[in-house]
């Protein structure tokens, strides 16, 4: 955008309406600035205020020029002062601060609004701001705004934020008249904090109710996880909007609930309440997480007939999917067909390849992303780093960790560093991947330990193994698969009593395992199984199947693989604790349920063992079927007796 000769004739308040992007409004006001002609403090409002409080907007460039002006006032000051909020940045406070001090040399007093998002920026920064927080409290009480509701509600947020519920307390208690957002705020205070049975009494003490008030108790008891009482307030509302179905929808698919997800959907859709972008995303979660292609085909389906347009969000929700429900096929036609291809869509592309199998396709594709000027951000680097483990290459899996640093500028986190430790483990590289933890500059968590135990299992690693087993199930007790895992390696390296011993540590501190199942949609209806399961209604026909698969596999060379198995099962018995894995009975009822020749789709929910996937790859070539089955870690997809994993797993 150009500022014309005859700018004069034009207000600067004009000039900068007319901008519709952040470089226009720098362009604009570059062009002002060359040219010398002087415009009033008040011409910047604008300009600030897209800077400050836009989400492409540039907080340094506000401040910059709320510092460079000659006579600023106090509704600038305030939308700087609340972008700095907003923006949850180190400095914000300092920045604050400085500004509070400017106001002061202009002779501007703080007002009202000047203090509530001064609270903001504290309770964004956290327990950290507590002094400086109680001394605009200070300033609050010696300039009468306590009683203010913005002021006010502001100072409960930061003082629960901070864990300082007394002082949130008074502040309510010492309001006199209080309006519902105050009690809102109370409530949610003591909920953030845990205090559960508090929260609810206010809630019932409550003289009125707002929509809000319920959607903010329900919102906060999801937030912590205790969904069953959410949902008997949700049950309970008088009227519900839409908020209110996200939060309970959104809630049970991130909390690993997807199948609760879906049903509370289905009662949306009775209701004839219209899903906005945020349910339709938290369905297709929990398609994504059941493997439920036929749920999550309708809601595509639905989208296009409800939606004039599918946005970036609500394509990478599709993409992620297609990808997790195995037919990487549609998600790729999704992206393909998407007109705004952000980084989330190639993120969720990307990643959908890699877990499929096609880890080569996966970095070809990110690579065009960088050609199409598409900053990647960290995700997108997880996705990457997951391709070259994968497929097992070290070389590029180095490439790509280094270059996130030296050409992006982008800090690897925890999640990165875990790919690299599972990159270098499932090469075999186990002394590497040790090395490579203690050179990381910030403390390995669990999960990257964690990687290089299961290394140490895939590769017989037994001094390395019982050295980082026994590290782990003394540092996080409660993980079931770390003694699982460790007492796998000393079964399979002969070594009964040691697993035994771990065993018993277990079963002293009573660690449930978690059991293995599988889930397998039919005709639109999601079956779960568990190993040995007998609570099917069709039980006797499933296993009647599967032991006729396993009498024609065992004709073209398959043998069961025992070695796994715990040391103290009789030789001859160990076929029969294998035999009868949950993706095995899934599988067995996946014949008996579908047309001969068709695919057929499996969610695991932890790692496929040898024994099974032996099994299937056999199953695929003599049954003529292409069999689809997600574990915990990737995709293996079945076909003529040889899987997309390439044995690599």
């Amino acid at each position: 955008m150009r500022v014309k000769s005859n700018a004069c004739s034009l207000s600067f308040t004009a000039i900068f309406h007319r901008c519709k992007s952040m470089a226009e409004f720098k362009q604009a006001h570059a062009q002002i600035v060359l040219r010398g002609l002087l415009h009033p403090p008040s011409s910047l409002r604008p300009v600030i205020s897209f800077s400050a409080l836009h989400p492409s907007g540039d907080i340094d460039y506000a401040l910059l020029l709320i510092l460079q002006a000659p006579a600023p006032t106090i509704f600038l000051f305030n939308t700087v002062i609340r972008g700095l909020a907003r923006a949850r940045r180190p400095d914000s406070i300092c920045s604050s601060v400085h500004l509070l001090k400017r106001m002061a040399e202009f002779d501007l007093p703080p007002n009202n609004f000047t203090f509530t998002f001064l609270f903001q920026a504290c309770a964004n920064v956290g327990c950290g701001s507590s002094d400086l927080g109680r001394q605009f409290h200070s300033l609050v009480i010696k300039k009468s705004f306590g009683m203010d509701a913005f002021v006010r509600n502001s100072m409960i947020q930061f003082y629960s934020v901070c864990e300082k519920l007394q002082d949130a307390q008074l502040v309510f208690d010492e309001a006199g008249e209080l309006d519902v957002v105050s009690w809102n705020t109370l409530v949610y205070a003591y909920l953030r904090n845990g205090e559960i049975s508090v929260a609810l009494h206010l809630f019932e003490k409550m003289p009125e109710r707002n929509e809000v008030s319920w959607n903010s108790l329900i919102g906060g008891l999801v937030r912590i996880g205790y969904l069953d009482d959410a949902q008997r307030l949700f049950t309970h509302m008088p009227k519900r909007n839409v908020v209110s179905w996200v939060v309970m929808i959104s809630g049970y698919a991130q909390h690993g609930q997807p199948m609760q997800a879906l049903t509370l959907f289905r009662e949306m859709q009775l209701l004839n309440q219209e899903p906005n972008a945020a349910v339709l995303v938290s369905v297709l979660s929990a398609c994504s997480q059941l493997g439920a292609l036929d749920h999550g085909i309708w809601i595509h389906s639905y989208i296009q007939r409800h939606h004039t347009s599918i946005d970036s969000i609500i394509s990478a929700a599709l993409i992620d999917m297609y990808a997790k429900c195995g037919n990487i096929k549609l998600a790729m036609q999704v992206f393909h067909s998407s007109r705004e291809k952000e980084v989330s869509a190639y993120t969720a592309a990307i990643s959908g390849l890699a877990l499929n199998g096609q880890s080569k396709e996966a970095l070809s594709l990110f690579e065009q992303m960088k050609i199409e000027g598409i900053t990647p951000d960290g995700i997108s680097f997880t996705a990457v780093l997951c391709a070259c483990s994968h497929m097992g290459s070290v070389e590029k899996g180095f490439h790509y960790f280094n270059s996130m640093l030296d050409v992006h500028r982008i800090k690897p986190d925890l999640d990165h560093y875990a790919c690299m430790v599972d990159l270098l483990g499932r090469a075999g590289l186990l002394e590497e991947a040790e090395r490579f933890i203690a050179s990381m500059p910030i403390n390995p968590d669990h999960a990257i330990w964690g990687a290089l135990l299961g290394a140490c299992r895939i590769h017989g690693n037994i001094e390395m193994g019982r050295r980082v087993g026994s590290f782990l199930i003394e540092s996080d007790q409660g993980h079931d698969g770390r003694y699982i895992l460790l007492s796998n390696i000393y079964v399979e390296s002969g070594k009964g009593d040691d697993a035994e011993e771990v065993m018993r540590t277990m079963r002293r501190r009573r660690i449930k395992r978690v059991p293995g199942s599988s889930l397998i949609e039919v005709d639109g209806v999601v079956h779960e199984f568990v190993a040995g399961d007998r609570s099917h209604e069709k039980t006797s026909e499933i296993y009647l199947m599967w032991e006729d698969m396993v009498r024609q596999i065992k004709k073209v060379g398959y043998s069961a693989e025992i070695k796994g198995v715990l040391f103290d099962v009789e030789e001859e018995e160990k076929e029969t604790v294998i035999g009868y894995h949950s993706e095995k009975l899934a599988l067995a009822f996946g014949f008996l349920c579908t047309e001969p020749g068709s695919m057929i789709r499996i969610v695991k929910n932890i790692r496929i063992c040898r024994d099974c996937h032996s099994a299937i790859k056999h199953i695929s070539m003599v049954f003529k079927r292409k069999i689809v089955v997600r574990d915990r870690k990737r995709f293996h997809h079945f076909e003529g007796g040889s899987c997309s994993c390439m044995d690599y797993w």
